[in-house]
């Protein structure tokens, strides 16, 4: 019995490889049989025993932001659920290439992970050939995932998405709307709108959400897309107003903003994922018991009302999954960037 579940085991992870197949021929199979269970056993039984230390959790961005805020409140409990901590490490640079590159490097036993981000993991990769993408690191788990709300200035010429885009048309050149970074998953969402709709703004980027928030609360700009949490105090003090949402359905704290969907715009991007990511080729066992604790992690009490506190929620994958939709949505930045470079 364990012959036959052995031999289904290796038949998965070689994929009936040219290797298998000329140890098998020169009758060396039980021999190549013998090092796989081996090599199986010793992965079960180290993930068993891991983790024995305290797991570094790499923040590829500053302290104080969103990756820095959620990681910390997830892992307050690491030791609950993992019997070690997870010691949060802030490295940031290059747009979260710095910070991902030394996990991509790292030893693959499990004990240094990436905080990773849909704009150093999907895009950079995509468009700069630098950071690290679904190719260069493996997935664990994606903790969330948060669209944003086109806001306004609210003495702004138009009130509703549909408004604005008819007014951009009839004043080319004039509208201004604030991006987060070149290439940035605002930067990709204003350039689908400009090509949809066939429109010519001006578009002025920022280090970060921070810097462009102060800049339509200054009046410098009349237009950008910000995530909920940033966006609300100022929208119900009325400094701002929205105008459409690029959610898969309306926030409860604005029901009666419109889904960007629902004004036309259906847009393929605009979502925004944090999630645990580790280096290439840590066994599988080690990324299975690291992503159940994770989940763990995300459905604490405490981490859910801290994750309320900004009016956002949990949106748990594990790796597979995980791994799916981060691929899908790499290829379907390529095919974007592919346009919007021409």
């Amino acid at each position: 019995m364990l012959g036959e579940k052995a031999s289904a085991f290796i038949v998965v992870e070689v994929k009936g490889g040219t290797m298998m197949k000329r140890m098998l021929r020169k009758g060396t199979g039980v021999c190549f049989i013998s090092v796989m269970i081996s090599v199986f056993c010793s992965q079960v039984t180290l993930a068993q025993d891991f983790p024995t230390k305290p797991i570094s959790l790499i923040i590829p961005f500053g302290a104080g932001g969103a990756s820095d805020i959620i990681s910390r409140g997830i892992t307050a409990n690491a030791t609950k659920y993992l019997g070690q901590p997870v010691v949060i490490n802030i490295k940031p640079g290059g747009g979260g290439a710095i910070g991902t590159d030394s996990v991509a490097r790292a030893n693959p036993d499990g004990y240094t992970l990436l905080f990773g981000h849909t704009n150093c993991n999907t895009i950079l990769p995509v468009m700069e050939r630098r950071s690290k993408g679904p190719d260069d690191l493996a997935a664990v788990c994606r903790i969330n995932s948060a669209g944003g709300i086109f806001v306004a200035q609210p003495d702004a010429p138009f009130k509703t998405f549909k408004e604005m885009i008819a007014w951009a048309k009839e004043h080319p050149g004039e509208l201004t709307f604030g991006t987060v970074g070149t290439w940035s998953v605002t930067d990709f969402l204003w350039k689908q709108v400009e090509y949809k709709y066939g429109i010519k703004t001006r578009s002025v980027t920022y280090p970060g959400g921070g810097e462009a928030l102060t800049a339509i609360l200054g009046g410098h700009i009349q237009v950008i897309a910000v995530a909920p949490q940033q966006s609300l105090k100022h929208i119900q003090a009325g400094k701002l107003h929205p105008l459409a949402v690029v959610e898969a359905k309306r926030l409860q704290e604005l029901p009666n903003v419109p889904l960007a969907t629902e004004e036309g715009f259906d847009t393929t991007i605009g979502i925004i994922w944090q999630g645990v990511l580790a280096p290439l080729n840590t066994p599988r066992p080690i990324i299975n018991k690291l992503a159940a604790a994770f989940r763990q992690m995300t459905e604490a009490p405490e981490a859910v009302a801290m994750m309320k506190k900004f009016s956002d929620e949990f949106d748990y994958l594990g790796p597979d999954a995980f791994e799916k939709e981060w691929r899908t949505e790499y290829e379907t930045y390529k095919k974007l960037g592919q346009i919007f470079k021409k």
